[in-house]
């Protein structure tokens, strides 16, 4: 008998505790030389170390005859070839000869390969999985219209015996054996496999926002990823009631903590049969910060994502990138996975930088307070003087923020300019935004122009016959101010200083 399971995701494009397991990515049967680069494989071991670092459950050592539990010697691994889509078996036996399976009448079929040697690192067919290691097979091939992956696990041939044997090697110690006709759908705890389809068009650089019109795989890979854990599968560990919908307590509690001021609700809406993802759009859940996540293309901390684990994946212009949500980490304490804690998100965060010009400004990495952030221009003989305002953003992710600064007065004229235009009314009443800026070093500068008014500061004297012009000493503060405008708590200031005399 064998029983294997693998759910897809449909793509809809628009514009602290130390790690438990390792997540071991393994290529072997990426017959299609989908992850030839450097590149591909280095976003591929970015979703697997992110989950490493979430999940603490210790899981043991599998040994290669399966003795010590009720199964008797032999198990087999079963998943879905991501090269190829067939299904494909690993038998721990050294080869079909010695497969306790074939030899007990278990089954007339052999594996499709013998022990573990050349996976996940095992050099030789007696070495035994080891603890704490999940063997992820990944690879590509084509897929169909829309479908951007699909993600899943199996358990092979003895799957009944494995599922019912609670110190069987498919538990790896964890205690989650479910009693009844379902046993069968237990989840195992070995691994899973995963295919991307090779004609979409990716974007694989996880450390850069995806362009419009491409296909992210970090987000992509880390949904199905998810799959292979168990999230949104049938799976008697995912929970679901007699509605069709999600019911585990995990989760829920998750989402009622995160919307205090509307009522408790019940139960989670799923996308309905089979797949039982999360349905789309119907709930939101903050990014989890625990962990470590990619924050590069994310939702701004005061919004929140939709669920991971929904059937496709949406990207907008403030969401190009998907994570790990709250709900989503809880839903796998659910299926009987141990994990980190949420912590508080970062906030958004404008730095500010001024100066005579953006190469001498001061205020780097200084946030909300003047101090460290003031620049001092001096006016002789009432001249016009010029600074720089440099608006970079230190947040993990895409925001926009407002600047608002100083009006004039009776003695100084201040005009501000952006690229040459002139933004002076927008600057004073606060209507002027930086647009979207990404994460980094490039700047949004505004030029503050400081005129004094000379026929004001104007004093002429006369000294033993002779005309003196002297002004008088005035000074003002311009005094900016940036706010996020997803996140009013994210803001900074500086000052420049401009003394006549």
């Amino acid at each position: 008998m064998r029983t294997l399971l693998s759910i897809a995701l449909i793509l809809l494009l628009m514009q602290s505790k130390g790690d438990a397991i390792e997540i071991i990515v393994d290529y072997t049967f990426d017959t299609n030389n989908f992850f030839d680069t450097q590149e591909k494989r280095d976003a591929m071991q970015a979703v697997a170390d992110r989950y490493s670092r979430v999940i603490t459950s210790p899981l043991t050592e599998v040994d290669v005859d399966g003795t010590e539990t009720g199964t008797g010697a032999g198990w087999r691994i079963g998943f879905l070839h991501p090269g190829t889509g067939a299904t494909f078996e690993i038998s721990t036996a050294v080869d079909e000869a010695t497969d306790p399976l074939i030899l007990d009448e278990v089954t007339e079929n052999p594996a499709e390969k013998y022990g573990f040697d050349g996976i996940a690192g095992i050099a030789n067919p007696l070495i035994p999985l080891p603890s704490n290691k999940w063997i992820l097979f990944a690879g590509g091939r084509s897929l169909g219209t829309g479908i951007a992956g699909i993600g899943g696990t199996g358990v092979g041939t003895n799957a009944t015996e494995t599922l019912n044997d609670i110190d069987g090697p498919l538990h790896r110690g964890v205690n989650d054996n479910t009693p009844g006709p379902l046993t069968l759908n237990d989840l195992p705890r070995w691994g899973g496999a995963i295919s991307f389809n090779s004609n979409a068009n990716w974007h694989f650089d996880h450390t850069s926002i995806p362009p419009s019109g491409t296909v992210d795989f970090y987000s992509i890979a880390i949904h199905e990823v998810g799959h292979a854990l168990g999230l949104a599968t049938r799976f008697n560990q995912w929970p679901v009631n007699n509605s069709d919908n999600y019911n585990g307590p995990q989760a829920i509690s998750a989402f009622n903590s995160e919307n205090p001021f509307a009522s408790s609700v019940s139960e989670l809406l799923l996308a309905g049969q089979p797949d039982n993802h999360f349905a789309r759009g119907a709930q939101k859940s903050d990014i989890f910060n625990a962990g470590e996540p990619n924050k590069i293309g994310i939702v701004p901390y005061s919004l929140r994502q939709n669920l991971l684990m929904e059937p496709n994946a949406l990207f907008t212009g403030l969401q190009r990138r998907l994570e790990l949500t709250h709900v989503d980490v809880r839903a796998l304490r659910d299926l009987g996975w141990f994990t980190l804690s949420q912590t508080n998100p970062d906030i958004s965060q404008p730095d500010h930088r001024v100066g005579i010009s953006t190469f001498s400004a001061v205020g780097n990495d200084i946030y909300n307070t003047s101090t460290g952030q003031t620049t001092s221009l001096t006016s002789r003989k009432a001249k016009r003087v010029a600074g720089v305002l440099a608006v970079q953003n230190d947040s993990d992710f895409i925001d926009e923020f407002t600047v608002v600064s100083t009006a004039s007065n009776r003695f100084f004229r201040i005009t501000y300019f952006r690229g040459g235009a002139n933004i002076t009314a927008n600057v004073i009443t606060g209507a002027h935004t930086t647009g979207e800026m990404v994460p980094g070093n490039l700047t949004h500068n505004i030029l503050a122009n400081v005129k004094p008014n000379r026929k004001r500061l104007k004093k002429v004297t006369r000294k033993n016959g002779k005309r003196r012009v002297k002004f008088r000493r005035k000074s003002i503060t311009l005094l900016f101010r940036s706010v996020s405008v997803n996140d009013p708590r994210g803001q900074d200031f500086s000052r420049i200083r401009v003394r006549a005399k």
